[in-house]
This record gives C-alpha cells, sequence and structure tokens, in this order.
C-alpha cells in the first residue's frame, strides 16, 4: 500500500492562502509533511472544527521525497517549538498503517523517546484529520484531534513518504508495529 501525504495545492482546490493559514515548525530549508492545531474543537454540522487556541504539531523532513536524512517532530504554540524529537538511524520513528472501516484508514507515525510513546495518526479514505496520542508506560495521557477541516484545522505538507511494498525507503523511518494499541 502506497502512503502518500503529498497534496497539491492545484489538484485539491485549496488556494496558496489557506496553506499559509496555518503555520509551521518547520524551517525555511525543510518541507512539512503535516501541520495540524492540536486544541479544543467544536462540532459543527460539516464536522469537527478547532478552534486554533492550542498548540501545533508538525512532522517535518529535510528534503521533499525519500529518502529523507531526517525527520523531526516538533509541537508547541506557533512560533514557540517546546518539543523537538528528530529521527534517527540508530532511534528510526515507527510508520505504520490500519483500515479503521471499510472506508477509511489511518497512517500511524509512532515516535518513542525513555517512557514516552507519541502517535501522530493521519487519517485517510472518507475520514479526516489528524490524531495525537501520547502514552506514559501503559497510560494513554493525551488525546487530541486536530479537527476535519483541511486547510483550516490541518494540511498534509508538500514532503511525501512512501511505503508502497511495505517497506521504509529511508534510515530514519522503519515500518513496524506500534507499542500500544490504539483501537
Amino acid at each position: 500500500m502506497k502512503l502518500t501525504l503529498l497534496i497539491c495545492a492545484l489538484g485539491t482546490g485549496i488556494s496558496l492562502n489557506t496553506w499559509a493559514e496555518i503555520p509551521t515548525h518547520c524551517t525555511g530549508n525543510e518541507y512539512a509533511i503535516v501541520n495540524a492545531w492540536m486544541g479544543k474543537t467544536v462540532a459543527t454540522e460539516s464536522g469537527y472544527k478547532n478552534t486554533r487556541q492550542g498548540k501545533l504539531l508538525s512532522l517535518c523532513a529535510d528534503q521533499p521525497r525519500e529518502p529523507f536524512g531526517r525527520v523531526s517532530y516538533r509541537y508547541g504554540l506557533p512560533g514557540q517549538v517546546e518539543m523537538n524529537i528528530d529521527a534517527t538511524s540508530k532511534e528510526p520513528f515507527t510508520i505504520a498503517n490500519f483500515s479503521t472501516s471499510p472506508h477509511t484508514g489511518m497512517d500511524v507515525v509512532g515516535i518513542y523517546r525513555g517512557e514516552f510513546s507519541y502517535y501522530v495518526g493521519i487519517n485517510g479514505g472518507q475520514a479526516s484529520g489528524i490524531e495525537l496520542m501520547v502514552f506514559k508506560g501503559a497510560k494513554k495521557i493525551v488525546d487530541h484531534f486536530s479537527g476535519n477541516q483541511e486547510g483550516e484545522d490541518f494540511q498534509l505538507g508538500a514532503a511525501e513518504i512512501n511505503l508502497s511494498g511495505n517497506k521504509a525507503r529511508s534510515a530514519v523511518l522503519k515500518m513496524g508495529k506500534l507499542k500500544h494499541s490504539l483501537f
């Protein structure tokens, strides 16, 4: 299965102005895999909408396509990175994909540091939105959702992870089983 996190602004009808509305923790020489608001959401007729009063999650890569030399997870208020974790060949991020229903799926990036496990879930198919789950040991301590509105609550970036053949193509990423059951 090919995991493609590449969304072209012209191909989806998203204007470049909409893209600019989502802040990023990626630097000028990096490419966003995903940027997402991780604050309170409210139910609307068209799904869940983020209030944009929380923090921002960014996954950033050193180039637009694999093989990546670096992938970084960053979290914090816009303009204030509070947490930065870089994938390395010794401690790569784990990638897993799940079918969550006949019409939806989730690609998950697992990040492990000490007793903490961070999971960034990217919903696909007929589902949309970004999820952040954090475990301390076996206990889930954080469960955030971006909201459903791509271009307002979250944005898939220009960087692409290609997992066709269920194989990672970067030394800083690996396909594998996650440490926790998320469903």
